[in-house]
């Protein structure tokens, strides 16, 4: 490596984010600014992260994307990345990922369901290297309905089983070491994405830790998750499944 290779590495290890935070957002116009709001109180207290906070409007039909532009200017260190056509959580998430800078990347959602007042607890225990990736658990999740109260603690199971392996929340904010996502291949396209992070890197051996999580429940609008969306999560976490029972199966990109 030439002097220059160096000094230009060593250029991007000085100004690189120790954390970039990433929220894909989709018709979230009555919770988007305070859920900005309440992410900036913790970010700004702690200008020591050298963070940058990635939002990925989703084509959302209602003001979502309005909002948003008015939003952010109000903020440093923010990108806003617009589809004009909605293509999904997943496809929005892995944006997200593509555009980060940090050595650590954590995922939030838009709808006020996470208390960014628990931030500190992830990013605590990075800096003091104590895992690869955290785990949000979600132990009460007393603003569910029962119904959908049952079909998670069903997909936590099976999950589970299948995977011979102990995790209990898939589906909460989570975060992750960027060694982590640089050595995955991602090839999700449904809500299993996160799932899929966390399997393949148990397989690869990295240290996964769960903390615990409030739930706080909706605080306006409508969940965009419908029993279609689970539906395909379930059906693509078990076609994960059988391709990691076979001797094809690499968690590592090639």
């Amino acid at each position: 490596m030439t002097s220059l290779a160096k000094n230009i590495n060593l250029i991007r290890m000085i100004n690189q984010p120790f954390i970039s935070f990433i929220t894909p957002v989709y018709n979230e116009q009555e919770n988007i600014a305070r859920m900005l709001a309440n992410l900036f109180t913790i970010l700004t207290a702690h200008p020591e992260w050298n963070w940058e906070v990635i939002l990925i409007e989703d084509g959302s039909k209602d003001r979502t994307r309005e909002v948003l532009q008015t939003e952010i200017s109000k903020y440093p260190n923010t990108q806003l990345i617009v589809h004009e056509k909605n293509q999904g959580y997943t496809h929005s998430l892995k944006d997200g990922i593509a555009a980060s800078h940090g050595k650590y990347l954590m995922y939030i959602g838009a709808d006020e369901e996470f208390d960014s007042s628990e931030i500190p607890n992830f990013v605590e225990i990075f800096q003091r290297d104590e895992a690869d990736i955290v785990l949000g658990v979600r132990w009460q999740r007393n603003a569910y309905q029962l119904f959908r109260f049952f079909l998670s603690v069903i997909y936590i199971f099976l999950l589970n089983y299948l995977f011979k392996i102990r995790i209990n929340d898939y589906n909460w904010s989570q975060a992750w070491s960027r060694k982590v996502l640089d050595r995955i291949d991602l090839t999700s396209k449904s809500l299993f994405v996160l799932p899929e992070i966390i399997i393949k890197a148990h397989d690869l051996g990295f240290r996964i830790k769960e903390i615990p999580s409030n739930h706080r429940g909706r605080q306006a609008g409508k969940s965009s998750v419908n029993m279609k969306i689970m539906g395909s999560a379930l059906w693509e976490g078990l076609k994960f499944w059988r391709y990691r029972c076979s001797k094809k199966y690499r968690a590592e990109k090639p």
